[in-house]
């Protein structure tokens, strides 16, 4: 858990100290999925002398990609765009991935980092307090492994559990009098034994992303399956990022044996490949805007490729069809789905559902079904309430702050929450581009704020309300143009048809990673540790590096260093005595900050 130093040095008298001898910090993440595996590997990469613990309430790393495992899961981003810039998968077996084959490479990612030895599974977040006294947070843990709860503190506290991460059964009269099978697509007890649909009749609810990914796959087997949908969804026929780079396919493209050799033997035909992927993902997005004409072609392309995929039961398209545009709900491809909502074995009923008998399932139509199976694919809790306390300043609480409805500084700072950072927060998801990428700029960001708390001898670190308040209507004046402010039942919105975007960053991946490249320092207030006395420059230190006192290379300015392309070329010497200067190959190529594996082979 600790990434430390040698340094023997007395940390309470930084004037006499090396300035860049940092002091020892400890920082306590929750969640171990994208988002803490990120803070595992840039964290120890760039932080000297830290203290990492990451806690998950899971038995395994992964987050959502370990959690879910109901038939069909995958993830509806491309999967060359759905990686780590620095950790690049040749193996992608489809254009996009299935929720196996992603967390496979997340535990590949794990061990060549070590990202393991930061994490304690099967612990349980219940809360956590700021203490002012001394600028430490307490945050409150229970071993589920020891039945014991424990208290540990830190100077920094991280909260990277996301927002799909707590399930919830739906307010259904008589759901719990089912005598058949229940099962909830969020719960991974659900699928710890593999459902067999072969001649069972399954009824599965709800019509966000895994209700579409599941039905498809049960539907060759099952003698019949009622989809109950009663909400209005685009199913798209072009994936997210797909266009050319889909080969074409409008289903989900399976790469060929010949194509994975290609990109082993030619790394750089799967950076071009994967450039290409991201590239269309980063495009301006008119698409996004009401009145566009991108807007107006994309609605057109949606509609008829829903009505032909439908003719067969038109009723259906009736049904589905929405009168908002596409991408004011989240937008799926669901490869598959529209083919089996035509199959003879599949009942669409597109009304609610009065109640759940011991046999099946009372809708509004009046008629009940009998079914051997309930699927509920009801999705997640996403309104970012009834999360475990954390008390800020002055008995503040996070549910304080977000009531009535969630906000942050650039998604990742809250008022009266001094050292308090967030992944995901209010307006933390990625509008449009590469949803890893959004994480890694914020990683990158959150590494400045804590290097500053830690070289400066900061107690407490506090965005500003202005600061804060001014973003949110930054936020909502850019949405207000968008079609995701339309009248449509979405979690961008939390799960309202109106109301504030809270889940969504205005703008692509590439706006986010320049936001966050500079921090604004002067939007928070500070208080300084005792220990600088009354002057708050004495993490200056006694005028020496750690380099020249402990013998090391005090030239490392001149490895690597930044060197501006010259202006006219061709000319190599200073001056006319022929004392020439070494040309530089200045050949473009991708410049990755990549961390150092700590395995190596992996």
């Amino acid at each position: 858990m600790i990434a430390a130093n040698e340094s023997q040095t007395d940390w309470s008298t930084p004037s006499q100290k090396s300035i860049d001898d940092d002091r020892p910090i400890k920082v306590i993440c929750i969640g171990a999925g994208i988002s803490g595996m990120l803070t595992a590997i840039r964290f120890p990469q760039k932080i000297k002398n830290l203290e990492l613990v990451i806690y998950d309430k899971s038995d395994d790393i992964g987050g959502t990609w370990h959690e879910n495992r109901y038939p069909g899961v995958a993830c509806d981003i491309p999967a060359h765009s759905y990686q780590f810039t620095f950790a690049n998968n040749l193996n992608w077996s489809s254009f996009y991935a299935a929720g196996p084959e992603i967390h496979r490479y997340l535990k590949n990612v794990a061990r060549r980092y070590d990202v393991e030895r930061y994490v304690k599974l099967r612990h349980l977040f219940l809360g956590a307090q700021w203490q002012a006294s001394d600028g430490k947070w307490e945050v409150e843990i229970e071993d589920l492994e020891k039945g014991r709860k424990f208290t540990d503190r830190a100077d920094i506290f991280i909260k990277a559990t996301g927002i799909l991460n707590r399930w919830e059964w739906p307010d259904i009269p008589g759901l719990r009098n089912f005598k058949g099978t229940l099962l909830h697509s969020a719960d991974r007890k659900s699928w710890e034994t593999p459902l067999d649909p072969k001649g069972k009749r399954i009824a599965v609810i709800g019509g966000g992303s895994s209700g579409i990914q599941i039905v498809p796959q049960l539907q060759p087997t099952a003698a019949r399956i009622d989809h109950y949908m009663k909400g209005k969804t685009w199913v798209s026929p072009v994936g997210y990022g797909s266009d050319k780079s889909n080969r074409g396919v409008t289903d989900n493209y399976k790469y060929s044996a010949d194509e994975l050799r290609m990109y082993r033997e030619k790394p750089e035909e799967y950076l071009r490949y994967r450039r290409e992927i991201e590239r269309i993902m980063n495009a301006k997005p008119e698409i996004l805007f009401k009145g566009t004409e991108e807007q107006k072609a994309f609605f057109v392309l949606n509609d008829e490729s829903m009505k032909q995929k439908l003719s067969k039961k038109p009723h259906i398209y009736e049904s589905m069809r929405p009168d908002f545009s596409p991408f004011c709900r989240r937008l799926t491809p669901g490869p598959g789905f529209l083919e089996a909502l035509v199959e003879d074995n599949v009942d669409f009923i597109g009304c609610g559902i009065d109640a759940v008998v011991e046999n099946g399932i009372k809708a509004n139509d009046g008629r009940v079904r009998e079914v051997d199976v309930i699927i509920c694919a009801t999705g997640y809790d996403t309104s970012m309430e009834n999360e475990p306390p954390i008390v800020g300043l002055d008995g503040t609480t996070l549910a304080d702050m977000w009531d009535p409805d969630p906000r942050a500084y650039l998604s990742i700072c809250v008022p009266k929450m001094p050292n308090f950072f967030i992944y995901f927060g209010p307006n933390g998801g990625a509008g449009s581009g590469s949803a890893i990428f959004f994480l890694e700029s914020v990683t990158l960001y959150l590494v400045k704020l804590v290097k500053k708390i830690q070289r400066e001898y900061l107690k407490s670190m506090v965005v500003t309300e202005k600061a804060t308040g001014d973003f949110v209507r930054h936020v909502n004046e850019y949405f207000s143009k968008t079609v995701f402010t339309e009248t449509c039942k979405s979690w961008f919105k939390r799960n309202k048809e109106n109301g504030r975007v809270t889940a969504l960053w205005p703008g692509a991946s590439i706006h986010t990673q320049k936001a966050l490249e500079n921090p604004r320092f002067e939007d928070f207030e500070y208080e300084y540790l005792e220990v600088l006395g009354s002057n708050t420059m004495a993490w200056l230190g006694n005028g020496t590096t750690v380099a020249q006192v402990s013998g090391q290379d005090t030239t490392a300015y001149l490895v690597d260093n930044d060197t501006p392309p010259p202006i006219v070329e061709g000319i190599h010497e200073w001056d006319d005595d022929g004392q020439g200067c070494l040309p530089h190959d200045l050949a473009t190529h991708l410049e990755v900050d990549a961390p150092e594996a700590v395995v190596g082979g992996v």
